[in-house]
C-alpha cells in the first residue's frame, strides 16, 4: 500500500510539473492620441522653423493602451495607401522606434495621400496584431 501512495505522489508531481508560459500581453485598448499625423511636404518657414532647424523627423507619440510583460517590441506589419500614396516608398521610410513611437524624415519622398499603418506588438511568447491603429497624411 505504502508504494501504491508512493507512485500516486510521484505520478500527481509530475503531472503538475508542466510548462507555464511566462508573462502576458493586452492590447485591446491599444491606440494613439492623437491617431492621425499631418506631414508637409513643403514646410512652412513660420510654422516649422524649430522642425526645420534641428531637422526634427515626423514622429507620433507613444502608443497608449498596451500592458504586458517588458520588453515590448513593436513591429511595422503594412500599410495601405489611398488617396495617391504609395505604400512601397513609405515602407522604405517608415521606422518604428521604441514604444511604439513611429518616424518619417523630415523631408520624406511620400506623394501627396493617406497611410493607414497595421503594426505588431510582441513580447517572449506572445503576439497581437495592431490593425488601422494610425493615419499618416501628406499634404
Amino acid at each position: 500500500m505504502k508504494k501504491v501512495y508512493l507512485f500516486l505522489v510521484l505520478i500527481i508531481s509530475c503531472w503538475g510539473c508542466q510548462d507555464m508560459k511566462v508573462g502576458y500581453l493586452k492590447a485591446e485598448n491599444a491606440g494613439y492620441l492623437p491617431n492621425e499625423l499631418e506631414v508637409r511636404k513643403t514646410l512652412d518657414p513660420e510654422e516649422d522653423a524649430v522642425r526645420m532647424a534641428n531637422e526634427a523627423p515626423w514622429v507620433t507619440q507613444k502608443i497608449q493602451g498596451v500592458l504586458g510583460t517588458s520588453p515590448l517590441l513593436f513591429e511595422f506589419v503594412s500599410v495601405k495607401a489611398s488617396e495617391g500614396g504609395d505604400a512601397e516608398i513609405f515602407k522604405k521610410e517608415i521606422t518604428v522606434r521604441g514604444g511604439g513611437v513611429m518616424e518619417l524624415p523630415l523631408y520624406t519622398e511620400l506623394p501627396e495621400g493617406r497611410y493607414v499603418v497595421t503594426l505588431k506588438v510582441s513580447n517572449d511568447g506572445y503576439s497581437e496584431l495592431l490593425s488601422d491603429v494610425y493615419t499618416f497624411v501628406v499634404k
